[in-house]
Order: structure tokens, then C-alpha cells, then sequence
């Protein structure tokens, strides 16, 4: 997989500098569509050019390690229910007969011995829907945590293994309700996008 990222990190900042390298590396990241493809692998994402906040995150997060950043990964819960978004009816439908729990990744990065919150979850297209979308980034500063903010923090060293963890603690029905939610919305953002 190494190889691989550094092939993608030629790819997409050649000849820049670090600083530069930062701030590319994000927007690319941020700018692949967010769905889900049954995979959190890194390598899968950029390949797929799709992927959840899960795999976002583990692609940005092998790139910066790859370049010489110190990252550490992070998440909170957050339930979907409260993203101030205008759902098409199928998707209010889920949220208004279930609260959509989930674990959402972030990461934070050292820059220059300061810890720095990035958050690449959704790409830039989705701002018409109004999502919120981190963008003009400056590379030295914190960004916001894409979701609504609310629940618990958790610093973790296996973001995967951990979020499994955490969804134990739901139903059967909520991870149904969640699993169904996470479809539907993927297939809402294609279609949006292809329009």
C-alpha cells in the first residue's frame, strides 16, 4: 500500500512544498464524493473516488503519515437527525421513525507543535445542498468537525475497531435503521450529482 500512496501523493502535489503538499492533499481528500462502497480501505476510496467519513479519513490520514505528519484519529458521536439539512422524503421518512446514531471520524494533524482539527467528510459539491464543507484552508489552522457537534470525543488508535465497538451499543434496529440510512443518502448524493 505504501508505494501506492506515494503514487498518489507524486500524483497530486508533485513539486509542491509541504506546506502546499498540506493543503492539497485535504482538498483532493475532501473533494472525493462521500457514499459508501462497503469498504473503509484507503486504497479502495481513491480508486472508487468515493468514500464515507471512515475511509476519507484513512486515506488522508496514511498520505500525511506518508509525507512525515504526525496524525491522530478521532471520533464523536453525532446523530444524524440533527445535520441541518433538507432531506428528500424517503431519507426523512428513516430519520423521522428512528435516530440515526453514528460514530463520525475526524482526524487532527501536527503542525509546527500544534495539533490542528481537519475534517474532509464532505466533498465541496454538497455545499448546494447545504451541507457544511470545509474549504480556503490555510493549512495551519483548525477546521470544523462536519457534523453536528454534541456527543462524546474519543481519541483513538484504531478508528475502525473502535466505531465497531461503539455500535454494539445500538439495537439491531438502529444499526438496520442506520445501515438503510447510509444507502438511501448515498444514492440521494449520486443522483444529485449526476444532474
Amino acid at each position: 500500500m505504501q508505494s501506492e500512496i506515494q503514487s498518489i501523493i507524486e500524483k497530486w502535489t508533485k513539486n509542491q512544498s509541504f506546506e502546499a503538499k498540506i493543503i492539497t492533499l485535504f482538498e483532493k481528500v475532501r473533494d472525493i464524493p462521500y457514499g459508501n462502497i462497503g469498504s473503509r480501505n484507503p486504497i479502495d476510496v481513491y480508486h472508487k473516488n468515493k468514500g464515507t467519513c471512515s475511509g476519507k479519513h484513512a486515506l488522508l490520514k496514511a498520505l500525511y503519515k506518508e509525507i512525515g505528519v504526525e496524525v491522530k484519529d478521532y471520533i464523536i458521536m453525532h446523530k444524524f437527525n440533527n445535520l441541518p439539512i433538507e432531506f428528500p422524503q424517503n431519507l426523512k421518512n428513516i430519520l423521522n421513525k428512528s435516530t440515526i446514531i453514528d460514530p463520525h471520524n475526524f482526524l487532527k494533524i501536527k503542525i509546527n507543535n500544534q495539533w490542528f482539527t481537519v475534517d474532509v467528510t464532505w466533498d465541496k459539491s454538497l455545499k448546494k445542498l447545504g451541507f457544511p464543507i470545509n474549504e480556503n484552508w490555510d493549512g495551519k489552522s483548525n477546521l470544523n468537525i462536519l457534523v453536528a457537534l454534541g456527543g462524546e470525543i474519543y481519541e483513538t488508535k484504531n478508528p475502525i475497531l473502535f466505531k465497531k465497538e461503539l455500535l454494539k451499543k445500538q439495537t439491531k434496529q438502529q444499526l438496520k435503521d442506520r445501515k438503510l440510512f447510509i444507502q438511501e443518502l448515498t444514492i440521494w448524493l449520486d443522483y444529485y450529482r449526476n444532474l
